[in-house]
């Protein structure tokens, strides 16, 4: 073996060591590690071992540009696993128990509706647009549309939505009513999500629908379960990829069952290769963007085009009408210019963004989670949401780019906010019927080797 190979092996060795020490410590099968830490693996572990045993990479990199790649590849990774460690595993459940206020309660349940009819509504006006169901899932990839990028973001309000109407039932009285409002919200994603093969919304339902349920439910499934369930859910969202081009309305549905393609395919839109790439055309053009992209997202995105044309040009950065910013400078550099539509994953996008910053950047991330963790542990009610949404975006965040994650973030975490804060609305939690009220000194004698699971 050489030392690229030695390197993937280092990859992986950092991941699954902060895995262990993870659950080991927490025994929480939904600790950030336990979801990050696979694709953290498929990424920048077993698709460069496929790539490499296939002699895949030869005709994109030489030896040394490998190297140096997954050498901050791996430093990348164990900033990301320092940070999300930093803030300790075991940590006690104070808010064991706790229910919703009545008040609380009704106030989700309508912000919920209410988000989901606003979503259900623009999500509707895509599909009128481009002429009907049929019209928008009649060939591969496709979908509804509309020139206004205000309606096609407000149909991800069914995001919040669902967790909202979600809580106001579990962490309550159930009810059918709960769930068919629940189901009706979440239905076009699901149907979108199918019919276009997309890895991003898939992912992003199943675990609302998992984790959701879980959490509200204040329980964690065992381990063994959390482990087939990722297997699954990995094996489902690469299903969907490699048969894209079958599905969809009229298509005879003639799917194969091999997904190796997805792995070990050697072509300028594989992740790893076009990270590799993205990264070495950034250190040989010495042209890094120092946040200016992500403060694009936030601060222009929200513009119409309407309004200002020339909005990323004007902002001082045009490259983000193409690949995000991330495919400049490959022709020079390598000879070979990246995929249409393709993404460089986490450490390469925070690298054309940041150079050696983006390791604290990864660490930064990393503590981002496990403090989100930490309060979804200590305080519940809220930050459950917000670990959720968190939690779903993260396919985004390490397979794609952070402005992936950023503008939908703010749209799923801040109605989330505005409809649950508690110095607002005085939604106090009330201890569940046949519980005590809770307290830091009860919690804390529980032991971690304690903590329910299914």
């Amino acid at each position: 073996m050489g030392l690229f190979d030695y390197l993937i092996w280092a990859a992986i060795l950092a991941v699954v060591a902060g895995m262990v020490c993870a659950f080991d410590g927490s025994r929480d099968a939904f600790h950030p590690l336990m979801y990050l830490g696979p694709m953290l693996l498929f990424i920048y572990g077993w698709m460069p071992l496929k790539l490499n045993a296939a002699n895949g990479l030869e005709g994109f990199f030489q030896n040394d540009q490998l190297v140096y790649v997954e050498t901050i590849n791996v430093l990348g990774i164990l900033a990301l696993v320092w940070g999300c460690l930093s803030c300790g595993c075991r940590i006690p459940v104070p808010n064991a128990g706790a229910t919703l206020s009545p008040q609380l309660g009704r106030r989700l349940l309508a912000g919920g509706v209410f988000l989901g009819v606003l979503g259900i509504a623009a999500w509707s006006v895509g599909i009128v647009e481009v002429g009907g169901l049929r019209e928008a899932f009649n060939q591969p990839y496709h979908g509804g549309w509309d020139d206004s990028g205000y309606i096609r973001d407000a149909a991800m309000l069914v995001f919040p939505s669902f967790l909202l109407v979600l809580a106001s039932g579990v962490k309550r009285e159930l009810r059918p009513i709960h769930l068919c409002l629940a189901g009706g919200v979440i239905l076009p994603w699901l149907v979108q999500a199918f019919f276009t093969a997309r890895r991003g919304p898939t992912f992003m339902i199943v675990t609302m629908l998992a984790m959701g349920w879980y959490l509200y439910h204040h329980r964690r499934p065992a381990i063994l379960t959390m482990a087939l369930s990722g297997v699954a859910i990995g094996y489902l969202i690469l299903f969907l990829v490699v048969n894209r081009q079958n599905i969809y309305l009229g298509s005879d549905f003639d799917f194969t069952t091999d997904v190796s393609s997805m792995v070990d395919k050697p072509d300028t839109g594989n992740e790893f290769i076009y990270g590799t790439g993205a990264l070495l055309s950034a250190e040989q053009s010495g042209h890094f963007f120092w946040g200016r992209r992500y403060a694009a997202q936030v601060l222009v995105r929200p513009i119409p085009r309407a309004v200002w044309p020339t909005k990323y040009a004007d902002f001082g950065v045009p490259e983000l009408d193409y690949n995000a910013g991330t495919g400049e400078g490959f022709s020079d550099a390598l000879g070979w210019k990246g995929a249409t539509g393709s993404a460089p994953g986490l450490v390469a996008d925070l690298w054309l963004e940041f150079r050696w910053l983006a390791l604290a950047a990864m660490w930064l991330i990393g503590r981002a989670y496990g403090t989100v963790w930490r309060k979804m542990r200590t305080q519940g009610g809220i930050w459950e949401a917000q670990y959720v949404v968190l939690s779903a975006l993260s396919i985004y965040l390490v397979m794609q780019t952070i402005e992936a994650v950023l503008f939908r973030f703010i749209e799923l975490s801040v109605p989330l906010w505005l409809l649950w804060r508690r110095d607002r609305w005085q939604a106090q939690a009330q201890p569940a019927p046949g519980h005590p009220p809770a307290s830091w000194e009860f919690a804390a004698a529980r032991s971690v080797g304690q903590w329910e699971t299914l």
